[in-house]
């Protein structure tokens, strides 16, 4: 079971992005641990005795030039040194930068991500390759100690924890509606990236996994470190949403073509095939459709199989149902392809007007037809058009007089196997006109067209589409009696006149469907994603293995 077998219609998400814990793990470490930069974050007291934030350069020089993280532990508080940080009303400093802890052996470390299958809740740890805490402690006299601890080298300091990733329990949805749009990130071309998935995790709490060495627990410091250091160190990284960090493609990518208006995280568990790697789920919803709760997303099949996790970092997969309507209702050069298909469904009117029993005028009107337009939920055919109308008239006596019959089929069927789609098109006029004892009729109209498209991936990782083929076939009639009656009647002008009246009519859209209406689909996820290729599942999703774009700092 592999995403071949992907059936989104049974479980009713539009859209999925399944991504590995190793390429999230991957990603995130290429980030977090090769070009953040050193953070200093730095308080001092007020009047209130409470810990206010100042710039550390401001602070320094207010403090007689005197670096704190120079002072060593333990230095006597008479000193000079922490004097002088005292008379600056110095409370605490912390640098600190992310990576990997020094003298440790990296295969050692957990992973920054740990997935939980059957859950949307993730074990995060978070890892510092520096850190260093100072503080003066006080007494009611003044300084009566000073701290200065680092990270020695073969620890591990970090910050762990449960990070809740259901955005549709209480804990969110109780969340301001800003914060929620935040977090979920709609309507952002990275909203798929490492970027806010990493904007998601930092902002749930997590535990400090170290203490500092001799000094109080109710100290100031702690008190920081406890409870406002994570939020704190953040924004210092570049600020709470956007934290510097960009997933690029080589060439810039056009806007998404479908809306994702709802999203939340679950990892499915894993199913068949031994080894199979856990997936952090991505669950859409498009164009303002109702997001199925996580109950819902245990697929009942891998993305991602044992020997593709070195190939790929995961699978985008978008429902057969919200293609076919992204195909069917976007526009396109101005127009979309519902309204192709309204074109091609004329309602005609026909008239025979008699004086007495001799028939003096025939005439034709067309007004827009109303097509059924269907989205079949199995099989190959993901969009059918099917469309009739008929209608006749006559007036006058069976031998003078004269009727006219007219009926429009137009038939429309978009079906997908492996990487092609197949648009075939059938538009078919069948007319009968009789003129006193003298009357023919055929098929004036008999047209199909069979377009046939192909889905890959062009050189950036983008997927595109192009025009394999075009067949078109006319089997069009042209009536006519022989040439005594014509002699005899002038039926044979009054015939072609209807002939070339009904496909004036019924002829003007009826062409290839235009490429542009494929050609101009962009997978969600573009920016964050280069796609390895694009294929139909057995199901007809449309699914592409993807692996994260080349991250810039």
């Amino acid at each position: 079971m592999s995403a071949q077998d992907s059936n989104l219609s049974s479980t009713g998400f539009d859209y999925v992005v399944a991504v590995t814990q190793d390429s999230i793990n991957g990603t995130l470490e290429e980030y977090l641990y090769s070009g953040l930069p050193e953070v200093i974050l730095c308080y001092v007291y007020n009047n209130d005795f409470q810990p206010i934030p100042i710039d550390f350069a401001t602070f320094v020089a207010s403090a007689g030039n005197t670096d704190p993280f120079s002072v060593p532990d333990g230095t006597e508080p008479s000193d000079a040194r922490v004097q002088n940080l005292s008379n600056a009303s110095f409370a605490f400093a912390i640098k600190a930068k992310l990576g990997l802890p020094p003298g440790i052996d990296p295969a050692s470390l957990p992973p920054i991500i740990a997935l939980k299958p059957g859950q949307s809740n993730v074990t995060y740890t978070l890892m510092f390759g520096e850190f260093v805490a100072t503080e003066i402690s006080y007494g009611p006299h003044g300084p009566m100690g000073w701290f200065n601890q680092s990270q020695p080298s073969g620890t591990s300091w970090s910050f762990s924890g449960a990070v809740d990733l259901d955005f549709q329990d209480a804990s969110f949805t109780s969340l301001p509606s800003d914060a929620q749009e935040r977090l979920k990130g709609i309507g952002d071309p990275d909203m798929f990236s490492v970027q806010q998935l990493y904007y998601d995790l930092n902002s749930s709490d997590l535990e400090q996994g170290f203490q500092f060495n001799n000094i109080p627990t109710n100290s100031a410091l702690n008190a920081f470190m406890t409870a406002d250091f994570i939020n704190t160190y953040w924004k210092a990284l570049g600020g709470a949403e956007v934290l510097g960090y960009a997933a690029t493609q080589v060439a810039p990518t056009q806007p998404t073509s479908l809306a994702v208006t709802d999203l939340n995280f679950f990892t499915p568990d894993a199913v068949g095939s031994d080894n199979a790697p856990l997936t952090l789920n991505y669950l859409c919803a498009v164009n303002n459709d109702q997001l199925p709760d996580t109950t819902h997303a245990g697929f009942g099949w891998n993305w991602i199989e044992p020997g593709e996790v070195s190939q790929y970092d995961g699978v985008a997969a978008l429902n057969r149902n919200a293609f076919a309507n992204y195909l069917l209702n976007t526009d396109n050069n101005g127009q979309s392809l519902a309204a192709y298909i309204q074109g091609n469904c004329q309602r005609p009117e026909v008239t025979v007007q008699c004086s007495g029993q001799e028939v003096t005028n025939y005439y034709l009107y067309y007004f827009p037809g109303d097509p059924t337009i269907t989205c079949p939920p199995s099989g190959p055919v993901i969009l059918s058009c099917n469309y009739k109308s008929s209608i006749s008239d006559e007036c006058g006596g069976p031998a003078l007089g004269g009727s006219w019959q007219l009926s429009i089929t137009y038939d429309m069927t978009v079906s997908v196997q492996g990487n092609t789609m197949t648009i075939a098109q059938h538009l078919v006029a069948y007319t009968y006109i009789r003129y006193h004892v003298t009357s023919d009729g055929g098929n004036v109209v008999d047209k199909s067209i069979t377009d046939v498209y192909t889905i890959g991936v062009d050189d950036t990782g983008q997927i595109v589409t192009s025009l394999q083929s075009s067949t078109p076939v006319d089997n069009s009639q042209t009536p006519g009696v022989n040439g005594f009656l014509n002699w005899f009647t002038n039926f044979n002008q009054l015939l072609d006149w209807v002939t070339q009246a009904v496909r004036g009519c019924t002829e003007t859209s009826f062409a290839d469907v235009p490429v542009s209406f494929l050609q101009n689909f962009v997978f969600p996820g573009g920016s964050s994603f280069v796609f390895n290729d694009a294929v139909f599942s057995d199901n007809q999703d449309l699914v592409g293995h993807i692996t994260y774009a080349d991250p810039t700092l």
